[in-house]
């Protein structure tokens, strides 16, 4: 079975001994369980794109600059891919195979500033179809679901505990395989983690992103 945005709701509540939802696309149910799952599974689906350079969700973009110039330091504006979460590198055809940038550029709101006259960069993108995802992702994504679940809906701390040490086994992991399928000398497969951690490094009692 595909992975929808249901089932990734399910699994975290499995985890956790909570009932079951319906849909998680049904706005009008009033279950707390439903209500809290609609609470988190966006903004932690989200910050877990942008903490790693996951390959499902990496793209590209030639990006077009705004007719009005910034009002001072840069010569262009560029606006971001609406889907952009995250840069990962501004393409330089330069063969050097070294993790380096010529290029000077600032990111500020939604926008790309730089006096270069044309920008193509690699981006995490947003990806918002659960069916992309790929199966450490959503190992990952369920565990950090459940742990924004469990103290709403359990309070349970000792298990919360357990996911977060659970969570800190499966961080290594997918590092590892990281490393494992990197074969390249391009700047946008060099450094994957880029010491970008899934999860915080210090308490587990602590909130989590």
């Amino acid at each position: 079975m595909a992975t929808s945005n249901t089932s990734v709701c399910n699994q975290a509540l499995g985890r956790i001994g909570a009932k079951r939802i319906n849909n998680y696309e049904d706005d009008t149910d009033t279950d707390t369980n439903a209500i809290q799952c609609r609470l988190h599974f966006v903004p932690t689906r989200d910050a877990l794109l942008r903490s790693n350079w996951w390959r499902f969700a990496r793209a590209r973009a030639t990006l077009s600059a705004e007719v009005a110039a910034p009002d001072f330091e840069y010569a262009y504006s560029y606006p971001l891919p609406a889907d952009f979460l995250r840069m990962i590198s501004v393409y330089e055809d330069n063969n050097t195979g070294k993790d380096i940038s010529r290029y000077t550029y600032y990111l500020e709101g939604k926008k790309l500033l730089s006096d270069e006259n044309a920008m193509e960069i690699r981006y995490i993108k947003k990806v918002t179809d659960a069916s992309m995802f790929d199966p450490l992702f959503v190992e990952v994504f369920v565990l950090k679901l459940a742990m924004k679940l469990i103290m709403p809906l359990s309070g349970d701390k000792t298990m919360r505990r357990e996911l977060w040490e659970e969570l800190q086994a499966l961080t290594a992991t997918v590092r590892a395989l990281d490393k494992q399928e990197q074969n390249t000398l391009g700047r946008g497969d060099r450094n994957l983690w880029n010491d970008a951690r899934l999860v915080g490094a210090g308490d587990p009692a602590k909130s989590y992103a």
